[in-house]
């Protein structure tokens, strides 16, 4: 069983499946709903591999590259530049029609919207970044309405999974966001629901592994386990 929890294949194929249907609007993102995960590593000639957080395939047809930062560097901006050829060219190789590209960027509790630029202009190329602040949340308001949903037993929407997933990365300092990762998962073990809690965890170890120290990564990945080892009981 450690071996099958601790697969990426395993955990990447689930999110895949559980990812679709759902959207970004909870975080102000004004994005269709996503029906694909896509592959996110990215082979090139100049590097071994550039990886993005999440590559998504959207209802309109569109794809969207999601990346998530804790700090701000104008240097980034060269790194979704590559991102953005290497997908376009990677359409192309395949010869498939990909009529946009969306490059997105989700800015943890740590960075505020006066600090950032969303724009890139080198004059030949010119690229337009949608940013998502979640210093803007409400973080504590959201964490106990949450808390108070789970405690009288009422079903969660796709909505509030999204929410309970990004909710450690709104918090400013790195020992909030492991604090709330330990929270998230306390509140997790009192949902009936498995798969929710599988989507939540393993979304939650994606999206925080930048943040997050080896044992908070590792309490996650028993949770999965012990999980799965309840789901095939049934």
């Amino acid at each position: 069983m450690d071996i099958a929890y601790q697969n990426k294949d395993i955990k990447s194929k689930f999110l895949a499946e559980n990812f679709k249907g759902k959207t970004f609007s909870v975080y102000g993102l004004n994005l269709p709903a996503i029906t694909q995960v896509l592959p996110t590593n990215i082979p090139t000639v100049k590097t071994n591999e550039l990886r993005i957080d999440n590559f998504f395939e959207l209802a309109d047809n569109t794809v969207a590259l999601v990346d998530y930062e804790s700090e701000y560097d104008q240097s980034d901006k060269m790194k979704y530049l590559n991102y953005l050829a290497e997908i376009a060219n990677r359409y192309l190789n395949e010869k498939q029609a990909c009529s946009n590209i969306r490059m997105i960027v989700i800015y943890t509790g740590d960075i505020e919207r006066r600090q950032v630029s969303a724009e890139y202009d080198i004059g030949a190329v010119k690229m337009s970044i949608e940013t998502v602040f979640l210093s803007k949340l409400d973080s504590n308001e959201i964490f106990e309405w949450l808390k108070e949903e789970i405690e009288a037993n009422e079903s969660l929407t796709d909505e509030d999974l999204m929410q309970m997933i990004l909710l450690p990365l709104s918090y400013r300092e790195k020992d909030e966001k492991q604090a709330k990762v330990h929270d998230v998962v306390d509140l997790l073990v009192k949902i009936q629901d498995g798969e929710q809690q599988t989507f939540v965890l393993a979304g939650m170890q994606v999206c925080t592994d930048k943040i997050i120290d080896m044992e908070t990564a590792n309490r996650i990945r028993r949770e999965i386990g012990m999980i799965q080892v309840a789901q095939s009981k049934w």
